[in-house]
C-alpha cells in the first residue's frame, strides 16, 4: 500500500519531542544573517534539519521541515532583493536631495546677486546724486566680499592719474597703495585687459589680497574700484568676481552719467552768463549811442544855464535869500554837468577794442591805490595789496584800466560807511590776469546783481552816485577782452573779479563765477 505524502505524524513525533526538544535547544550557532551568504545559511539549515529529523525518527517529518525552510529560505530572498532595492532607492533620494540643495544653494546665491544689482540700480535712477550711488555700491560690495579698505578711482581729466571719488575704512592707505600700482603698472594692465585682477598683498602678514575691478562704460575706460580684502586669494570664486563686475559696470554708467550732467549744468551756466553779457554789452551799447547824443544836446543849455546863475550871484549877491536860491540852482546844475561828463565818458568807451601797450599791472593798482588813499583813510577802511611775483604784463591802455581800478576802489569804499577793510589781490590764473577787490561791506542783494553793471543803475543815489562807474568799468574790461563779476551775499561783503588776457597765450575759459 502507497504511503500518503502528507499523513499525520503527531504521535510518533510526540514520543520523541524529549529529544527533539533537546536538539533543538541547543542548536550550533550561525553567522549573523547580516555577514552570512543565503547559501551558506541554507547549508547550516540543512545541517541542522538532518539532525531534526535523526531525533525525530520520522522521514515525512523532515520533508515537512525541508519544505518549510526552502519557503523560508526564499522569503529571505525576496525580502534581500526588496532590501536592495530599497537601499538603491535610498541612495538615488539621497543624490536628488543633494542636488536639490547644490541646486537651491546656487538658486539662493543668484536671488543675493539679483537682489544686490536691483538695489543698485533702483540707488542709480532714483537719485542723482553720485554719492549715493557710491556708498551703495561700497555697501553691496561687502556683501560679496569681505574688506577693510575700499575705493572708487576715477581717471583724471587734467592728465595721467587717478582722483578718488569715494573711500570706504582706511581708504587714505588704500589711495595710497593705489598710487604705488598706477606707478608700477598693474592699474595699466588693468584698463589694457578690461578685466578685473586679485592678487596677493606682499606687504601683509596674513592672508590678504587686492581686487581691482575696472570701471568700464561705453567701451571706454573711466576708472577703477579697488578693494583690500581680508580673504585669501584663492577663496574668490568666479562668480564672486564676475558678480564685482557687473556692480562696477552699473557704477561706472553712473559715474559718466553724473559727468555728463555736470558737464552739461556747467555748459548751460555759461550759455547764460554769456547771453547775460550780450544782453548787457547790446544794452550798453544803444545806451552809449543815445547818452552820447543827448549829452551833447544838454550841456550846451546847461553851460548857459550855469553861467546866467554866476552871473546873477554877482550882481545880486546882496540879497541873501536870493542868493542861497542861486546857490541851490548852481549846485544841481554842476551836478547834472557831472553826469553829463559822465554820459560823455561812458559814450567815448562804447568801442569795440582798446588800443594800447604793454604795461605792468602792478603798477597801475600801486596807482590807483595811491590816488584813492585819502578817501579810505577818511573812512578808517584799511587797505592790503597783494600782487604776485613775476606776473606777466598787460596789455591795453593803462590810463582807462586804472580808471576801472579807481572805480571798483571807490565803490567798495562806499559799502564800507564805517570802516572796514579792503583786499586786493593779483595773481595768474592759466592765461589771464586775475584781480580781486574784497570788500568787508554790507554786500549786494541777490535782487540787484543782475543789474549791478547796467548804465544808471546805483544803490548810492542819495550819495551823488550816478550808476555809470560800474557800467563803464564793464565796457572797458570788455574792450579789453577781458571780464568782470561779482560774487557777493548780503552782510559779508563783495568781491568784484577782474580778469585780463595774459598778451601771447591763447585764452581759455575764464570760469566766470555765477553770482549768488
Amino acid at each position: 500500500m502507497t504511503r500518503r505524502p502528507h499523513r499525520t505524524t503527531t504521535g510518533r513525533l510526540g514520543s520523541q519531542a524529549p529529544r527533539l526538544a533537546m536538539v533543538m535547544a541547543t542548536p550550533e550557532p550561525m553567522a549573523s544573517s547580516d555577514s552570512t551568504p543565503p547559501v551558506e545559511a541554507a547549508q547550516r539549515a540543512r545541517e541542522l534539519l538532518g539532525k531534526l529529523t535523526a531525533a525525530a525518527g520520522d522521514r515525512d517529518v523532515g520533508w515537512e521541515l525541508t519544505l518549510l525552510l526552502d519557503s523560508l529560505t526564499e522569503e529571505r530572498s525576496e525580502l534581500n532583493v526588496r532590501v536592495n532595492a530599497l537601499e538603491e532607492e535610498n541612495r538615488a533620494l539621497q543624490e536628488r536631495l543633494d542636488r536639490g540643495h547644490q541646486d537651491y544653494a546656487q538658486l539662493r546665491a543668484s536671488m543675493d546677486e539679483l537682489l544686490n544689482l536691483h538695489e543698485l540700480s533702483e540707488a542709480i535712477s532714483t537719485s542723482l546724486n553720485l554719492a549715493d550711488t557710491l556708498d551703495a555700491l561700497m555697501r553691496l560690495s561687502a556683501r560679496v566680499v569681505d574688506f577693510d579698505a575700499a575705493g572708487v578711482f576715477a581717471l583724471s581729466r587734467e592728465g595721467p592719474g587717478l582722483e578718488s571719488m569715494a573711500l570706504r575704512g582706511n581708504g587714505k592707505d588704500l589711495e595710497a597703495r593705489v598710487e604705488s600700482q598706477w606707478d608700477d603698472g598693474i592699474v595699466d594692465w588693468v584698463q589694457r585687459e578690461r578685466r578685473p585682477i586679485v592678487f596677493d598683498d606682499m606687504e601683509s602678514s596674513g592672508d590678504m589680497c587686492f581686487v581691482l575691478i575696472p570701471l568700464i562704460v561705453g567701451g571706454k575706460d573711466i576708472g577703477l574700484v579697488a578693494l583690500h580684502s581680508t580673504r585669501a586669494k584663492d577663496d574668490f570664486t568666479l562668480g564672486e568676481i564676475e558678480l564685482l563686475g557687473v556692480l562696477a559696470n552699473q557704477t561706472a554708467a553712473a559715474i559718466e552719467n553724473s559727468r555728463l550732467y555736470t558737464d552739461l549744468e556747467t555748459a548751460h551756466g555759461s550759455l547764460q552768463e554769456s547771453q547775460r553779457q550780450l544782453l548787457l554789452s547790446a544794452k550798453q551799447a544803444a545806451i552809449g549811442e543815445l547818452a552820447g547824443g543827448v549829452a551833447h544836446e544838454v550841456n550846451n543849455p546847461l553851460q548857459i544855464i550855469l553861467s546866467r546863475v554866476q552871473l546873477m550871484v554877482v550882481r545880486h549877491g546882496d540879497d541873501e535869500r536870493l542868493r542861497d536860491g542861486l546857490a541851490l540852482i548852481e549846485n544841481n546844475v554842476k551836478r547834472i554837468s557831472r553826469i553829463i561828463r559822465a554820459l560823455l565818458g561812458f559814450a567815448a568807451h562804447n568801442r569795440a577794442d582798446a588800443e594800447g601797450q604793454p604795461f605792468e599791472l602792478a603798477s597801475a593798482l600801486h596807482q590807483a591805490c595811491a590816488l584813492t588813499r585819502h578817501q579810505l583813510e577818511s573812512k578808517l577802511i584799511d587797505t592790503e595789496l597783494v600782487i604776485a611775483e613775476d606776473m606777466p604784463q598787460a596789455m591795453g591802455s593803462v590810463g582807462e584800466l586804472e580808471q576801472v581800478f579807481i572805480n571798483l576802489i571807490l565803490n567798495a569804499a562806499n559799502a564800507m560807511s564805517s570802516g572796514g577793510r579792503l583786499t586786493i589781490n593779483a595773481d595768474l590764473q592759466d592765461s589771464w590776469l586775475e584781480t580781486r577787490f574784497t570788500d568787508t561791506g554790507s554786500g549786494i542783494g541777490p535782487e540787484h546783481l543782475d543789474r549791478i553793471f547796467e548804465p544808471f543803475f546805483t544803490t548810492h543815489a542819495d550819495d551823488g552816485g550816478t550808476g555809470l562807474g560800474l557800467a563803464v568799468s564793464y565796457r572797458i574790461i570788455e574792450n579789453h577782452g577781458g571780464s568782470i563779476t561779482v560774487d557777493s551775499v548780503p552782510g559779508d561783503g563783495s568781491t568784484f573779479i577782474v580778469r585780463l588776457p595774459v598778451p601771447g597765450k591763447e585764452p581759455q575759459p575764464s570760469g566766470l563765477m555765477d553770482k549768488q
